[in-house]
């Protein structure tokens, strides 16, 4: 997933949630929710562009990607 686009705003938001001790899952997730809410800012002909190269991959699927790439 391409993170160019990460605003001061979006760290704050996960400094919070790491610190309030959520999970691996829930902050995979906001990750993926704020990478594409960034891509929907952007002007239509840059943000479809943006949003066919966000990574849709479920935590579930990376999850078992990640795992057997050990």
């Amino acid at each position: 997933m391409h993170m160019k686009y990460t605003t001061p705003a979006v760290c704050i938001a996960l400094s919070s949630l790491l610190s309030a001790g959520c999970t691996t899952e829930a902050w995979y997730e906001s990750m993926r929710r704020g990478a594409e809410n960034e891509c929907r800012k952007q002007p239509a002909s840059s943000a479809d562009d943006c949003l066919s190269r966000l990574n849709k991959q479920t935590y579930q699927d990376y999850e078992k990607e990640r795992s057997g790439s050990r």
